[in-house]
């Protein structure tokens, strides 16, 4: 029997070849299964030998970094993306976690992981997988303008300011502010802008409360704005606004005036002090019905009535050239102008007594307006109108519990007419008045900021005010 020839394979022992065909179909099926996996998985997959070359990426990096995988396929990743995360972990043979980048195409931001790969405990490439952020991008610039829009929201509720007083709150029986009363009443629903002249101390603001709070806006917001207690250079963005970056330090956005006034009314105090450039630009406003805030690309349409305040002779100011003509005309379309106090005597009685009820609730006082007084009242000149009044009467109350010193400042001389030393007399109770509540308080600075509240004075005059006297 001749003699069997046999192929020893490993070990002298045949290959059984059938396994053989079963281990290499169980290993295709495996690779097929684990690729349709990776094909499978929402994230991109990319991996590199330790050379840096491409040597796999599965369908949703193609989808997801809009390139095929034959672009990338074989190319050295140093070469195409030198600054991706797979070139940090070859270079680092660390993990690389959240680096964000965007396409080549820049329609999607990607955040992407790479890990070294090791095979029995050598580097053999890296893995990178990549997950499309674009959404999560996309909600968190709507989540910031949404906190942008609640921030203005809340900017624009603070800094809503409702009329404090009506044509009721209008204090006088003479025949002069009986008619700048009526003008009021028939200007209030017009909607047109209206020019409030007068003296420093006269009414103008309580006109102006009272005919936004007579008119169909009196629901809506009554801004105002004093045009000479704010810095010529801080006037513009506070009446339009300013976007993020238009200056140094506008790191967020701010409504200006008339949007917060939008549907409302504003309210212009010194108007006269404003400068020739501001008044080119108000007038376009007022012309245009929009406003562009400092740094934007667009304008905003706003719906604004316009009330403004003047002690100036805003005519002499156009001749002298200081006063734009135009936005004279603009603003002067319905004039009321506001006597002075010493034009209508009859009036300071009434607005004597009104004004001591008032300062009697808030002291817990009784002081009464004596006839006497009341006519020594009449007689004087009152340069500061109601503001001057109502300072006088709150000295004149707070000391009211030494009745004798107070009949003393404000009672008329024997024959009945009102001596001089009435109102420089003033000065002597502010003295007295000051110590008073200094002793009351105390001399510390606690004790000077009570007495400083207690006196509605600011610290900074309290001081002041005691560095005069201490001289005397």
């Amino acid at each position: 029997m001749p003699e069997q020839k046999t192929d020893p394979g490993k070990n002298g022992v045949k290959p059984d070849t059938e396994a053989l065909r079963r281990e290499n179909r169980d290993l295709r099926m495996w690779q097929e299964q684990f690729l349709a996996i990776l094909d499978a998985l929402q994230e991109g997959v990319q991996v590199v030998n330790r050379n840096g070359v491409v040597t796999y990426v599965n369908k949703s990096f193609e989808k997801i970094l809009g390139e095929q995988a034959a672009d990338r396929l074989g190319k050295n990743i140093y070469e195409i993306s030198p600054n991706g995360a797979l070139v940090e972990t070859l270079r680092t043979h660390k993990t690389v976690f959240g680096k964000i980048h965007t396409t080549l195409n820049g329609k999607k931001v990607v955040s992407s992981n790479s890990s070294p790969i090791k095979i029995g405990g050598v580097e053999a490439g890296a893995v990178c997988v990549f997950s499309d952020i674009s959404d999560i991008k996309k909600m968190s610039r709507l989540l910031e303008r949404n906190e942008q829009q609640i921030r203005q929201l809340k900017e624009r509720v603070q800094g809503f300011a409702e009329a404090s007083y009506t044509l009721d709150d209008i204090i006088g029986g003479s025949h002069s502010m009986r008619s700048c009363v009526e003008l009021a009443k028939k200007v209030a629903n017009s909607g047109v802008t209206v020019l409030l002249s007068g003296e420093s101390g006269t009414g103008k603001e309580l006109f102006a409360h009272s005919i936004h709070n007579a008119s169909k806006r009196a629901d809506a917001p009554f801004i105002k704005i004093n045009c000479a207690a704010i810095p010529e250079q801080l006037l513009e963005s506070e009446f339009f606004g300013y976007e993020p970056g238009a200056f140094s330090g506008a790191v967020k956005a701010k409504m200006g005036k008339f949007e917060l006034a939008d549907k409302g009314t504003l309210f212009l105090d010194e108007i006269g002090e404003m400068s020739l450039m501001l008044q080119a630009k108000l007038l376009r406003v007022l012309q245009d019905k929009e406003v562009e805030r400092l740094g934007a690309v667009r304008s905003r349409k706003v719906d604004v009535r316009v009330i403004t305040a003047t002690n100036r002779d805003l005519q002499q100011e156009v001749a002298n050239g200081n006063f734009r003509q135009d936005l004279y005309y603009r603003l002067n379309m319905f004039g009321i102008h506001i006597p002075p106090l010493r034009e209508r005597p009859d009036d300071i009685p009434l607005l004597a007594r009104h004004i001591i009820d008032k300062l009697n609730r808030e002291y817990e006082s009784s002081f009464t307006l004596t006839p006497a007084r009341a006519e020594a009242m009449r007689q004087m000149p009152w340069p500061g109108n109601v503001r001057e009044m109502e300072n006088y009467l709150g000295k004149l109350v707070l000391l009211s519990q030494d009745a004798q010193e107070d009949e003393a400042v404000a009672e008329t001389s024997a024959g009945g007419a009102p001596e001089e030393p009435a109102l420089s007399s003033l000065e002597e109770q502010e003295k007295r008045m000051i110590f008073k509540a200094l002793e009351k308080y105390g001399y510390d600075l606690v004790g000077k900021q009570r007495a400083a509240k207690e006196l509605r004075i600011a610290l900074s005059t309290l001081y002041n005010k005691l560095k005069k006297y201490k001289q005397d």
